[in-house]
């Protein structure tokens, strides 16, 4: 039985491609680490007891749908190079919409949660991607997130005597699923 490994792994942004070409930018996994949920979460229930009496009229009733509607974090992080993969990672992660001269169109009001559009979010600077991560084996395992959120300020760079690695902190706001295979249609950014 073969087990999964991070170096089997590659992790893509992707812009929403509204000026006709769709651009993506590959991550390859080094320090290992992402880490994101497999699903969204449902929404809480509540036990109504029978005026404190568990008995055949006690029932559950369905909570509020904030619990499944609540960005979901994800964390991943990359070894820097002195190069334009690198460049144009760190100038995506920070909120650069044009890169190398490509503008970059973003996923809002252009993803959902279970089949619902997505409100418009209070700030309209607050831009959002698709995020994909894959890892390669007979039986390729993957996730997609939509609506992907580079929080600022949380992602950061840290220096060490061997290498300089960018640590990403974002949010996902739409639908999780399952994939085995990237989307299609993309073209490299770099």
């Amino acid at each position: 039985m073969a087990v999964f490994q991070g170096l089997d792994g590659e992790l893509r942004i992707l812009e929403y491609g509204d000026s006709g070409t769709s651009y993506y930018l590959e991550v390859l996994f080094c320090s290992m680490d992402f880490t994101g949920p497999i699903s969204r979460p449902k929404t809480e229930e509540t036990l109504i007891l029978n005026r404190g009496t568990f008995d055949t009229d006690s029932h559950y009733v369905e909570g509020s749908d904030e619990a499944k509607l609540a960005p979901l974090p994800v964390t991943f992080s990359a070894r820097l190079a002195d190069t334009t993969n690198s460049q144009a990672l760190s100038d995506w992660v920070s909120g650069v919409t044009t890169i190398q001269g490509k503008e970059l169109h973003d996923w809002r009001n252009h993803f959902a949660i279970g089949g619902v559009s997505v409100p418009a979010f209070a700030d309209p600077s607050k831009v959002v991607y698709r995020l994909e991560v894959l890892w390669d084996g007979t039986n390729d395992y993957g996730l997609q997130y939509d609506g992907f959120y580079f929080k600022p300020g949380e992602c950061t760079v840290n220096e060490a005597g061997d290498s300089l690695t960018l640590n990403v902190t974002g949010e996902v706001y739409g639908d999780v699923s399952r994939i085995t295979a990237f989307s299609s249609g993309y073209t490299s950014l770099v």
